[in-house]
């Protein structure tokens, strides 16, 4: 017998005990008693899971884990009813190590849910699960503290400060030294924190380009919140986007152009939910819209497009592929996640680089990678650098204008952030 199939018995024997403490052929404790924040979500979650498998059978991590998204709730409610306090609850937790890997080895990539035949919001049970992780500390600081985008300093805003990138005199809807607050622009442009920060010569290019198709634009300068999600911050990830609502609102802007599905996904949800008539387009399907040729010819290599995770019908690729003028069924398209999802990395790095590597070799050798979300662009553009293949990496957005990524130098700045006179004011704020 495996360690894993000791760890299976003992959570089905913590839930059959729980079973017959209740009486009721139900998990013992009830959603307003609990010592789980999110356990309202697992209840509800248990209600509809039919524990077919076929979540399992899609994702690695759950593969690993030998749990179904079903197991999941079940082991959290189990762990719960065992435990006198929230400290044994979060030892009993951090004791399974079946349920660390279903629930830390995410990567929010919704294969899972696009597998599940009871269409259950497989990622929201993970994502409930994060949040009561780290209500229970059993997510490690280090994990998050540089990525708290709701935060004066994160990562990126680290790094556009110490390197001098500057992008201030595009937010035209907060009041700065050079203008006051403005309320009568057409667009409000999202590109997202990692295009912001690590090509801010594109990011003005295409701020550029969006002003001249659509009229008075102003850059909404946020994160979408995503990496606190993963942190189980999923309260302060709603504030962000609230509050990006809120500036949405303030500039008149009817129209939100985004470089990534993901944060197009986060925007419109929220817009919708403050009732405020903004469209959010995602910026090729904008760019066709308004009849935007590219600025450069295709790569006479072939490309192998890289669909999103969070383009779950497959029209943020299809709208993708018309802005570049090529047939969607042409070339040779891949899914899943790029390895950066869910911060996995910080849980298993060498997860993170598999999983880099597994989607990467799906490219041909002398094809170009082409990617929708600039963060899948950095981490295949890192796991290209570390073991180096016949193929390159470009964002859609680099075969439509003329400036580019520089990935070598972003890496070396980035490493050169902890190394310089900086280091030790980076370590004190992400301590």
């Amino acid at each position: 017998m495996s360690p894993n199939d000791n760890t299976r018995n003992s959570t089905d024997e913590m839930i059959e005990a729980a079973k017959a403490a209740e009486g009721v052929g139900g998990i013992g404790g009830s959603p307003s008693d609990s010592k789980l924040g999110r356990a309202a979500a697992y209840w509800e979650f248990l209600g509809t899971c039919t524990q077919c498998g076929h979540c399992t059978k899609a994702c690695p991590s759950l593969t690993a884990a030998d749990m179904t998204l079903g197991d999941v709730a079940k082991a959290m409610l189990a762990a719960e009813r065992e435990a006198g306090d929230r400290e044994d609850l979060a030892y009993a937790i951090a004791a399974n190590p079946r349920l660390v890997q279903a629930v830390r080895g995410c990567f929010f990539c919704t294969t899972c849910k696009n597998t599940c035949f009871a269409h259950n919001d497989v990622c929201d049970l993970v994502y409930n699960a994060r949040v009561d992780f780290q209500d229970l500390g059993l997510i490690p600081r280090f994990a998050w503290t540089s990525v708290q985008v709701d935060q004066e300093w994160d990562i990126f805003t680290a790094y556009r400060a110490i390197y001098g990138i500057y992008l201030g005199d595009l937010t035209r809807h907060v009041a700065t030294d050079d203008h006051g607050a403005e309320s009568d622009c057409e667009v409000a442009f999202f590109p997202g924190c990692s295009l912001a920060a690590y090509a801010p010569d594109l990011t003005r290019e295409i701020f550029d380009t969006v002003q001249e198709l659509g009229g008075k634009t102003t850059m909404i300068d946020h994160c979408c919140g995503s990496p606190l999600k993963s942190a189980g911050f999923f309260e302060r990830a709603e504030a962000l986007c609230d509050r990006i609502a809120e500036e949405v609102d303030s500039s008149g802007a009817k129209t939100m152009v985004c470089v990534c599905p993901g944060c197009a996904n986060a925007m419109r949800s929220t817009l919708a939910k403050h009732g405020l008539d903004v469209q959010v387009k995602l910026l090729p399907g904008y760019l066709s819209e308004h009849g935007f040729a590219p600025k450069r010819p295709l790569p006479e290599a072939p490309l192998c497009v890289s669909k999103s995770c969070q383009d779950r019908d497959g029209s943020y690729l299809e709208e993708t592929c018309e802005a570049l003028g090529i047939d969607a069924d042409a070339p040779k398209i891949f899914h899943g996640c790029c390895g950066a999802g869910g911060a996995v990395g910080a849980f298993d790095p060498n997860r993170q680089a598999s999983q880099a590597d597994s989607k990467l070799s799906f490219a041909d050798d002398g094809s170009v990678v082409v990617t929708m979300c600039p963060t899948c662009t950095y981490t295949y553009a890192s796991q290209l650098m570390a073991v180096p293949r016949d193929i390159s990496n470009k964002h859609y957005a680099e075969l439509m204008f003329e400036n580019q990524f520089d990935w070598p130098k972003v890496f070396a700045q980035l490493q050169g952030m902890y190394e310089g006179e900086y280091g030790p004011w980076l370590n004190q704020v992400f301590a």
